[in-house]
């Protein structure tokens, strides 16, 4: 029944009984209404008038501080090449905030600093052929560089576990012995025992331009005892790893004005050592390729699980204003 009627009820019951003393039960007899219906209305009536007028709003330990979130929002509108995700782990490096990645996206979603997010299809080579260790696979490509007016060959080898580049020239050409030279000297930056002979022989990858199936370049991999994997034809994906670090140093060079050879080599060089140490890798777990081809990544996590756990601890404190601080923080404390 309406409430309107019910209130309506509720009146012709006081009415009734103050004006011919009817009781309750021939009042509801009369109008078709049950006693246990009647009764019901006026303890929900009762419930009603006894709840406070706004409803608890339950605190949050763990919600972000408005400090957070503006640091978060401040350090976004600096930096707005960076995704979420890369934006998490950078801010914790840098000590600027700590804070999980679903909290920083849903920051920025309030604030409108995110995109909607696109699903893509993608074609992934089977598990068995990743890499599973430094300079176990090597991964090799040429990209077109413009300068100055004419085409350059950046060849670049990359080590697939660590995402590394470990050596990288600008060629006038990209023919056999020009790429087997440069294979010579990347593979003069592995270690060598005391007869000289290498301590890593990384397998190459690359495709199946003329330049990788040269004379040269077999020679190259013959003297070291290096096998060749050459992916399938009109199959890119197969090396992937390699084309999607072009990629990225193509939209790199995008921002630059490469005028001669010279200043061009150093502009590569420069984005090639960001690439390599600070820019922080998604297949990494948001670590420079440098931590994972000659560093410790193991460490640089704990090092992060710790400031998120002191995060947490100060930030629930903070939200339950508590006037007397709880223990400490210990390091057994962890966090997912």
């Amino acid at each position: 029944m309406p409430a309107e009627l019910q209130q309506r009820v509720h009146e012709e019951v006081k009415l009734t009984k103050r004006r011919s003393g009817w009781p309750v039960r021939k009042t509801l007899w009369a109008l078709g209404v049950t006693r246990t219906t009647y009764y019901r209305w006026l303890r929900e009536e009762a419930w009603a008038k006894a709840r406070p007028a706004e409803p608890v709003k339950l605190v949050q330990p763990y919600e972000a501080l408005p400090e957070e979130k503006a640091t978060v929002r401040e350090y976004a509108l600096k930096h707005p090449e960076l995704r979420h995700r890369e934006l998490t782990w950078r801010m914790v490096d840098e000590d600027v905030a700590y804070l999980g990645t679903s909290t920083v996206y849903r920051i920025l979603r309030e604030s409108k600093l995110v995109c909607p997010w696109r699903r893509r299809s993608k074609r992934r080579r089977e598990e068995d052929e990743k890499a599973t260790r430094p300079d176990q696979v090597w991964a090799t490509d040429i990209k077109y560089v413009w300068v100055g007016g004419r085409h350059y060959f950046l060849v670049c080898f990359l080590d697939e576990y660590s995402r590394y580049i470990v050596h990288h020239e600008l060629l006038w050409g990209m023919d056999g012995p020009s790429v087997s030279l440069a294979a010579q000297a990347a593979l003069e930056t592995l270690p060598v025992d005391a007869e000289g002979k290498l301590l890593e022989t990384p397998a190459i990858r690359s495709d199946n331009g003329s330049c990788y199936i040269s004379r040269e370049f077999g020679a190259v991999l013959d003297e070291h005892e290096l096998s060749h994997r050459r992916i399938k034809p009109h199959c890119p994906e197969e090396n992937g790893v390699m084309e999607r670090a072009n990629r990225t140093i193509g939209e790199a060079l995008e921002g630059e004005e490469l005028t001669d050879y010279l200043q061009a080599v150093k502009v590569i060089s420069r984005l090639i050592g960001w690439y390599n140490e600070e820019r922080l890798h998604s297949a990494l777990g948001f670590l420079p390729p440098v931590d994972y081809y000659r560093g410790d990544p193991q460490a640089k996590y704990a090092v992060r699980r710790q400031k998120l756990a002191e995060a947490r601890h100060r930030r629930r404190e903070k939200n339950l204003q508590l006037r007397q601080p709880t223990l400490p923080f210990t390091s057994e404390e962890t966090v997912a």
